[in-house]
């Protein structure tokens, strides 16, 4: 049996998987005279009988495939005569050009003749490229002609014998690589060269697609075609010679260029093809001899576009030396990790067609081409080149299940426009090449950031809160507890602290703690700091001791507003503490009039601290400007005095002061939420008891709210969700189910003081495959930037820069981190930009879709997490010698942190150490020891060799004594998605986090008819211990309902 070549076996391969009909290679020509049909069907049949190659089939025998070469009598090619009008050819050529051959049986070659009019025919062969290839259409076509020929004078074709047939190749081939066991072979001499060449090679390269990559390649695609004028055709060819490059080498350096200036990234591994002809006993043979090779462009460091031509020669130079190597064996010895959505190695194709040009002779015939539009694509993009008398013609083949036309016909625009560029300065680098017009320009700088609104720029928050209160003294600001307090009493409380505030020595341009449990006495600190002309910074009752120390200590706070019973946890640390239970006689004798002259718009109005990548929480100032231009003069939310917000954001989340000033600051009213952290259950019955209206929550919580609580939705008009990428699920659900209701996607940091770009969804963006963060609001600007800071197209990832009124001052007591995150705007105008190192890009209808993260910086349930502030405090525990620690999602849907420690340590002694040093946001839901931390070849952590961390093996073996008991573990186990759960396993050590926390309690309530807060799950962990707590729980609260209002 004749084993298949190389290249047929890969092609036999991807048969198998149904990729087949890629692989067609169709030609067709418009035959205009009297055409002898019959002289045809016989002519096609001489050819398949000439070339064993069309007579070849590729059945299995012991599960291996072999050429079966059939005798030329019993392989006679199918040739179907078709008779149609002129306005249905084109789907005819398409339709048929998608045959699927069955190569265990088929013949490999196909033919139509489409009788189109008096005279006039389309000829279209198909053949599997199996049997041929591109350099095969000359040979075919011209034995085809002569065959043609003869049968129309009733002779038989005479050709000159063939020197071999393909299958003498095949044998050839194989003997000539030799063994790749022998060291002294060809193919173990180019094995060891490409598996250097492509050592680390990108899996697969960032294009600008408009789609997500399906899980398989449906091989579907279009071509676009566009043209290389003579002149520019002329200078390339001329820098071609100056640069002691070929054409081929400048249009690969231009389409690297390209890609790269659209997010590709430095390592640019395109393909192309060689025609493996390299015995001249081959050139007249049909079959395919084409090998493929992976010419790996380099664009790292920004060179000149002389620079990057030098590098392709060297690289194509090398790899046409190594050519032999069967594409095949390659991919075999790469062993790149496989995928049914792309192809190995490479992902984008480029051909320049220097061969010479097939052409088909009839006598009494006139014949031209026709173009055959195969609806198919091999590769994501595959860049072809011919050149021609009037210019390059050129044509990009794209698969549709990633490309929208559009974004082809630009990316074709944005190639002519490098290699105009690149030949009129070579010497110029490629990060400086523009890819982008005037008016594109325009839009992406000027138009989408046109956000200008009038507000009242040059006031205080508090003073806007004191106009305020003084229009409506008796209307409800805040209510918390059954309690509801009035704007003129808020005012008179904070303005009696403030004076107090003052009389202590608080003095403008101070930064004060507030460190109170959620209240109105809250409240009214936060506006009394501000009206003493200082800032405030909030302290989370839940934050461990040395985390508030060394808040206080880089902030330079001096003075805290706090309780007796929390002031205790400051002992030691160098503040004054105004302690409002101690003091509040004294607070009481202050004046109840507002202060006058203190605080500046310019001056900072509060600090937020954030996770820290160097182990230090880093604290964002932001002026009373900021805040008052992120809430006044907006539209992306109803901001008015019918508006009911709820506050259960944690203090130390920016979403907190959207949350109070939003509607304080409009006559609206807010609602406390005791505790520290949202807890689903009593958000629920607050929104219930208080008609809440608009309601704040990361992305998680939202999720959770419409799965647990959907009633809540039945009540609030708005409901606002960032902090994480929105489920689209659950946004089209609420959407779905409670039509009034309108859902804010937001994005924002803190260092733009929350809300920076929105998008209100709306009814098509439930057919996204994410929900856009949306644009700008009033008086803030988006930027996407290159690395060069160049704005990027529409459809290309780059990473955000905002700017306007919300901008932070920088961080406190770190100028140097301050100067490298704001930057000077490239747009000039004196205007600072935040670096946020966020990837995103913007679509063609103005809006930017979230990509990921330039860093590690993770969202994690809505909070900003620094995975190396936590490896950093783990590096702080005796035992650990290493540590990693990143965000899985092993289930969908289930975000957690993880740890990875190298040491001698229990997972609950790094629970216990973490817990003392971090908030409990921060905690790893697992922690999972190594012998040794698992790198990649070039020495950094290989993330993707971590291991998932085995839940199941925490689980203890001790079983449930109870009915309680067993209840409780099976809602542990549903809950965490495990098998069982024993009753002295910690819900945290089995990975659960506080929003799963919330799920368990949720189901507590449903299966045992109690109430346990979220403190019962952290304080009782285990099931043992929270069925005692069970025992003393109250009984549930009535379910939510809708109230007539």
């Amino acid at each position: 049996m004749i084993p298949l070549s190389f290249a047929q076996r890969r092609l036999w391969f991807l048969g198998q998987l149904g990729e087949g009909v890629a692989y067609n290679v169709p030609f067709a020509v418009r035959l205009r005279g009297a055409l002898n049909r019959e002289a045809l069907r016989v002519a096609l049949a001489d050819v398949v009988a000439r070339h064993e190659a069309l007579r070849t089939v590729f059945p299995v025998a012991d599960d291996e495939p072999y050429q079966r070469i059939l005798e030329p009598g019993e392989a006679s090619p199918e040739l179907t005569v078709v008779e149609l009008d002129e306005s249905g050819l084109a789907d005819a050529l398409t339709g048929f050009t998608g045959h699927h051959f069955d190569l265990a049986v088929d013949l490999p070659i196909r033919a139509w003749l489409f009788g189109v009019g008096a005279d006039e025919h389309v000829l279209l062969v198909v053949v599997h490229h199996i049997a041929s290839d591109g350099w095969s259409m000359g040979p075919f076509l011209r034995d085809l002609g002569i065959a043609y020929q003869s049968r129309c004078a009733d002779d038989r074709p005479v050709w000159e014998p063939l020197p071999v047939e393909y299958a003498d190749y095949t044998l050839w081939q194989q003997e000539l690589l030799g063994d790749a066991d022998d060291p002294e072979s060809l193919l173990a001499a180019q094995l060891k060269y490409w598996t250097g060449a492509l050592e680390g090679i990108p899996g697969e390269l960032a294009l600008p697609v408009d789609r997500p990559r399906p899980s398989a390649t449906s091989n579907r695609g279009e071509v676009h075609g566009f043209r290389v004028d003579p002149e520019l055709h002329t200078a390339l060819t001329e820098l071609a010679r100056s640069s002691g490059t070929t054409l081929f080498m400048v249009l690969q350096a231009g389409v690297a260029a390209l890609l790269t200036r659209l997010g590709a990234g430095d390592d640019v591994p395109v393909g192309s093809v060689v025609a493996g002809r390299t015995d001249e006993a081959l050139d007249d043979l049909v079959g395919f001899f084409v090998n493929t090779v992976v010419l790996r462009t380099d664009v790292s460091g920004n060179p000149t576009f002389n620079d990057l031509l030098a590098r392709v020669r060297e690289t194509d130079l090398a790899a046409y030396a190594h050519q032999e190597i069967p594409f095949e064996r390659l991919v075999e010895a790469i062993n790149p990790a496989r995928s049914l959505a792309r192809h190995p190695l490479f992902q984008v194709m480029l051909v320049l067609q220097n061969n010479s040009k097939a052409a088909l002779e009839f006598p009494g015939l006139a014949v031209s081409p026709e173009i055959v539009r195969t609806g198919s694509s091999k590769f994501d993009l595959m860049f072809g080149f011919e050149e021609t008398s009037a210019g390059i013609g050129g044509a990009i083949e794209y698969a549709t299940d990633l490309f929208d036309r559009s974004t082809i016909a630009a990316l074709a625009t944005r190639l002519v426009r490098v290699l105009t560029q690149a030949v009129r300065d070579p010497d110029s680098r490629v990060g400086l090449i523009d890819v982008l017009d005037d008016d594109e320009r325009r839009v992406l700088g000027v138009t989408w950031n046109s956000t200008d609104v009038d507000i009242p720029a040059d006031r205080c928050l508090h003073e806007l809160f004191e106009e305020q209160a003084h229009r409506t003294p008796d209307s409800i600001a805040v209510v918390h507890e059954g309690a509801e307090i009035g704007y003129g009493e808020l005012n008179a409380a904070a303005n009696q602290l403030a004076h107090h505030l003052v009389r202590r020595g608080v003095r403008p341009g101070d930064l004060v703690g507030v460190y109170l449990d959620r209240g109105p006495e809250l409240v009214a600190a936060l506006l009394a700091v501000l009206k003493a002309g200082a800032g405030y910074t909030m302290l989370d009752p839940k934050f461990p001791a040395d985390r508030l120390t060394g808040v206080l200590t880089d902030a330079g706070v001096r003075t805290v507003v706090t309780r007796r019973g929390l002031a205790n946890r400051l002992e030691g640390a160098p503040v004054d503490c105004v302690r409002t239970d101690l003091d509040g006689a004294l607070i009481g004798r202050e004046s109840a009039g507002d202060l006058e002259g203190l605080g500046h718009p310019d001056t900072v109005a509060c600090v937020m601290f954030t996770s820290g990548s160097t182990g230090k929480p880093k604290g964002v100032a932001t002026s009373h400007r900021g805040l008052v231009g992120t809430y006044l003069g907006q539209e992306y939310l109803h901001f008015g005095p019918d508006e009911v917000f709820l506050q259960c954001s944690p203090v130390s989340w920016d979403a907190f002061a959207l949350e109070v000033f939003g509607p304080l600051l409009h006559g609206g009213t807010t609602v406390l939420q005791a505790g520290q952290n949202p807890e689903p259950s009593v958000m629920a019955a607050l929104v219930a008891k208080h008609d809440v209206t608009a309601l704040q929550m990361s992305a998680s919580l939202f999720n959770f709210m419409l799965d647990e609580y959907p009633d809540v939705f039945k009540v609030v008009r708005q409901a606002m969700t960032g902090g994480e990428a929105a489920s689209v699920a659950h946004v089209a659900k609420a959407l779905r189910e409670f039509p009034g209701i309108r859902v804010i996607n937001g994005y924002g940091p803190a260092e733009s003081m929350g809300f920076t770009t929105v998008h209100e969804v709306v009814e098509p963006d439930l057919d996204r495959h994410s929900i856009p963060i949306g644009k700008p609001i009033g008086n803030k600007r988006a930027y996407v930037l290159d690395r060069s800071l160049g704005l990027t197209p529409v459809g290309v990832v780059g990473e955000l820069y905002v700017g306007g009124i919300g901008l932070a001052q920088g961080y406190v007591g770190r100028p140097g981190l301050t100067a490298e995150r704001f930057v000077a705007s490239p747009f000039g105008g004196g205007e600072r930009l935040y670096r946020t190192g966020d990837l995103v890009r913007w679509t063609a209808q103005g809006v930017l879709e979230y990509i990921g993260r330039v860093d590690d910086q993770v969202k994690v349930r809505g909070f900003r997490v620094e995975p190396g502030e936590i490896e950093a405090a783990l590096m702080r525990h005796d035992a650990v010698g290493q540590a990693a620690v990143l965000v899985r999602e092993d289930r969908p849907g289930d975000q957690r942190l993880v740890a990875y420690v190298v040491g001698e340590v229990e997972s609950g002694d790094l629970r216990d150490h973490l817990t003392g040093l971090l908030p409990e946001h921060m905690i790893p839901s697992a922690f999972v020891v190594l012998d040794a931390l698992p790198l990649t070849p070039n020495g950094k952590l290989d993330k993707r060799a971590l291991p998932a961390p085995d839940f199941a093996a925490a689980v203890t073996g001790r079983k449930p004594r109870t009915p309680q008991e067993e209840v409780l573990c099976g809602l542990y186990a549903e809950v965490l998605g495990l098998q069982e759960v024993g009753i002295d396993d910690s819900f945290f050590d089995l990975g659960g986090h506080s929003l799963l926390a919330t799920r368990l309690i949720s189901r507590v309530r449903t299966a045992l008819g109690v109430e346990l807060s979220i403190r019962a799950i952290f304080e009782a962990p285990t099931v043992a211990g929270l069925a005692e707590r069970v025992g003393g729980a109250a009984k549930a609260r009535p379910a939510l309902r809708r109230r007539a209002r």
